[in-house]
Order: C-alpha cells, then sequence, then structure tokens
C-alpha cells in the first residue's frame, strides 16, 4: 500500500522560488521521486485557490502546470473539513484568523477527513511545528478522528 502524501500549497510555491535555493533543490527532487509512482498524492481546491491568487500569470502557471503533470488526487474543502477547522479555531491552535492562516488549517483538516496522514509543508509559522501537530492531533482525536496526521518538509519522503 502507498503511503497518501497531501502536498500544501508552499512545497508547491518553492518551485518558482529562488530565495531559498535549498529548498527549491529539495523540492524538484521531490517532484522527481513522485514521478516515480511510489505515493499516493492528493491536492485540494484550497491549493488551487491559493496558487491563483499567485499575481504574476506565468508563475502561476507554471505552478499549476506542475501540479496537473503529477496528477494528484484533488480533495475538497467540504462541510466536514470546514467544521473541523472550526473546532481549530475554538481551541485557538493558530491564534490569527487571517485568511491564509484559515487555508492553513484547512490543509490539515482535508487531510485528516480524508485519511491522508502525511501532510508535506514548507509553512513553519503554522503547519510544521511539533506543537502545533500535538494540537490538531488532540482535536481530531476529540472528534472522532483516530488518523494521526504528521506534518513534515518534502526532504522526509525523497527517494531519489
Amino acid at each position: 500500500m502507498k503511503k497518501r502524501l497531501y502536498i500544501e500549497s508552499s512545497v508547491w510555491n518553492q518551485l518558482t522560488h529562488n530565495d531559498k535555493p535549498e529548498w527549491q533543490k529539495t523540492t524538484f527532487d521531490f517532484i522527481s521521486t513522485l514521478e516515480k509512482g511510489i505515493y499516493e498524492i492528493f491536492v485540494s481546491d484550497l491549493v488551487f485557490e491559493e496558487i491563483e491568487r499567485t499575481p504574476d500569470i506565468a508563475i502561476r502557471e507554471t505552478l499549476l502546470n506542475h501540479i496537473l503533470k503529477a496528477k494528484p488526487n484533488v480533495l475538497e474543502f467540504g462541510e466536514e473539513a470546514q467544521l473541523l477547522v472550526e473546532k481549530y479555531k475554538e481551541a485557538q491552535i493558530i491564534k490569527s484568523l487571517k485568511r491564509r492562516v484559515l487555508i492553513d488549517m484547512g490543509h490539515v483538516a482535508i487531510a485528516t477527513v480524508n485519511n491522508v496522514r502525511h501532510i508535506i509543508s514548507f509553512n513553519f509559522e503554522h503547519l510544521v511545528k511539533e506543537r502545533n501537530i500535538d494540537a490538531f492531533n488532540g482535536i481530531n482525536l476529540q472528534n472522532g478522528y483516530d488518523v494521526m496526521i504528521d506534518i513534515k518538509t518534502p526532504h522526509s519522503f525523497i527517494d531519489l
């Protein structure tokens, strides 16, 4: 059985960012690993929503092409995930309620309700943070979800 990976927006964005060359190289190596088909990969409509807000049309098209080439399963930010985000908000896992923070929590909720244990991210501010991961898992368990999510950078899943 293949590991199921939810790839959130910060990973895709590294494909066009050159301010952190090591992250960009890691992302390209990760994408090369994905091309081997050893993982079942997922994104969501929230990933596409974030990419669509990229102001540079050429960058936006490049990112969309990379995502589509990877052929991920696309999950929806449906009612069940939205309700779980409300629980995360009530628990104040992340204090800010800015739209981008709600989307970050949405990524976790979508992965949780779809039983995708591994979330791949470069978002160290809100997601790749042990305290937050523990808090998300606590809320998930309290609400009947037995999947223990894990949020890691792509480094952990590269197989060249």
